[in-house]
């Protein structure tokens, strides 16, 4: 499909609804000569996952993230197979950080025809080549061919192109700058300047609290901003983790291990951190051994450990962040057998205990109630990590086994569960909603707000809380074009958010 079909396609699927004063949507068979850019929204709305958006300008048209959609869609797989616009017209992309659900989707654009460079930082290049490494063992053939596969990956990382922080280009007819997100090391802001005017796409953000990294970056100017919003209109809540310290603390003295199921990238690295400066407060046993047993974890601690100068100030004042006390990094079959020994923290992905090692720990730890399960982020309908937390007490739980031809198959086993589960927040990697209206009243003036990365409820509540600041703001539907008018306002102070102002809103810690 050329981009001019594509963007007749969208736009005649716009439903008919008004829109603030200051909008301009495309509508359907409107293609008169531009002078301004347009954005197109693909993924990441009315959901999390999947973000993908078009920016056509004059100069060609680009792609900000291209990431996989996850189980928050109907029809992820066949989502998962489809771009709605033709890669080959693409000129460049940018990718904000290196989480799936934003770049999952590359090898996919690079088997389609997509040979222009793909900017990030050089953080994010290296989290990357990772994270497009670890796919799933069983994919199959199907999958392979139609999403792409290890050659397609190899060939995406080839037009990977790092770019310093706070550093303006001109590259591909565009000038950039990318600035930093504080979502996960190497994260970004991009911050595009085209057709006379400014687009700030803000990826994801991360909240204050986040331990590491340095806050996100504030910006004052720009005729459209892109915002996420996973937690919706929430308040700010306070971080305690010396509590979590404690409970871990209570399990061990009671003869029992904890599991605690993290994802591989950013969270791992993150409970690491904390469990070393929770040793050093004394809150915490450092006899206690703390085993991390994912290849891909471990690879993306590494990167960590590589790029200090990313560190916020607290960080950058120890010499060691990750290896250190009885922190042990082994293979998944090394860190079963220390079952039985002495009492353990066990980091394991995946971090919804649906495939990978955490499984199997669990199978290991379900019938004694002297241990735990600690959740620490977000479990998706279904998935064995929700399960434990609904307090179902018998499991089907995966469990990944290698057949004697090389390949690995799943077996299904029944699970008792006994052990404690309790669900530990704090460790999300994204900003609540009072955060982020406190960073957009931040603005000295800024145009259209467009509130993406969210489910439906949590994306429009806070757009409509950014309305009430004076903000032209708009949570877009999937297909929306919009072309950039720039009629820049200067923001109002944010209302204070409460719990009751998120509605019947479920907590999500992702």
């Amino acid at each position: 499909m050329n981009r001019r079909r594509f963007l007749q396609s969208s736009a005649a699927a716009l439903a008919a609804t008004s829109l603030p004063l200051g909008w301009r949507r495309v509508e359907a068979g409107s293609f008169r000569l531009r002078t301004r850019p347009r954005l197109t929204f693909y993924g990441s709305n009315p959901q999390v996952s999947g973000s993908c958006h078009l920016l056509e300008t004059t100069q060609g048209l680009y792609v900000i993230d291209c990431g996989l959609f996850m189980s928050d869609v109907r029809d992820a797989a066949a989502e998962n197979r489809e771009l709605p616009f033709d890669p080959k017209e693409v000129k460049a992309m940018f990718l904000t950080h290196a989480h799936v659900d934003h770049m999952g989707r590359i090898p996919l654009l690079y088997k389609r025809g997509f040979r222009g460079k793909i900017y990030c930082t050089d953080c994010t290049r290296d989290l990357t080549a990772i994270m497009l490494d670890s796919g799933p063992r069983e994919r199959s053939k199907e999958d392979i061919e139609d999403m792409g596969g290890p050659e397609d990956a190899e060939g995406a990382l080839g037009l990977l192109a790092a770019q310093p922080y706070n550093s303006r280009v001109k590259k591909d007819g565009l000038e950039f700058r990318f600035t930093d997100a504080g979502h996960i090391l190497g994260s970004a802001m991009v911050e595009v300047w085209a057709d006379g005017a400014k687009v700030l796409f803000g990826g994801d953000m991360g909240p204050s609290h986040s331990p590491i990294l340095c806050r996100a970056t504030q910006h004052f100017g720009a005729d459209a901003v892109l915002v996420e919003s996973t937690y919706g209109p929430v308040p700010t809540e306070p971080i305690d983790f010396q509590e979590f310290g404690r409970k871990l603390q209570k399990v061990i003295d009671g003869g029992g291990s904890v599991l605690i199921p993290a994802f591989a990238l950013h969270k791992t690295q993150i409970i690491i951190y904390i469990l070393h400066r929770l040793i050093r407060e004394k809150i915490l046993d450092s006899k206690v051994y703390i085993y991390s047993d994912s290849s891909t974890a471990q690879k993306c601690t590494k990167v960590y450990n590589d790029f200090r100068e990313y560190y916020d100030p607290e960080a950058k004042k120890e010499d060691k962040l990750f290896y250190k006390n009885r922190y042990r990094e082994m293979s998944g079959r090394d860190s079963l057998e220390t079952h039985g020994n002495a009492p353990a923290i066990y980091i394991s992905t995946s971090g919804m205990l649906d495939h990978a090692n955490a499984p199997k720990h669990l199978v290991r730890m379900a019938d004694n109630e002297k241990n735990a399960c600690f959740v620490v982020g977000y479990q998706a309908p279904n998935s064995v990590g929700r399960k434990l937390l609904n307090g179902e007490k018998r499991i089907k739980v995966p469990v990944e086994e290698e057949g004697p031809d090389g390949k690995f198959f799943r077996d299904l086993k029944d699970c008792d569960i006994k052990l404690q589960v309790e669900k530990i927040s704090g460790f999300s990697s994204h900003a609540p909603g009072q955060e982020i209206l406190e960073w957009v009243a931040g603005f000295k003036e800024i145009g259209e707000l467009y509130v993406v990365h969210g489910d439906e409820d949590r994306s429009t509540g806070l757009a409509e809380a950014a309305a009430r600041m004076g903000v032209n703001a708009v949570a877009p539907k999937r297909g929306e074009t919009f072309e950039v008018i720039g009629e820049r306002v200067k923001p109002g102070s944010p209302p204070k958010l409460t719990k009751k102002s998120g509605g019947e809103l479920a907590p999500v810690d992702k």
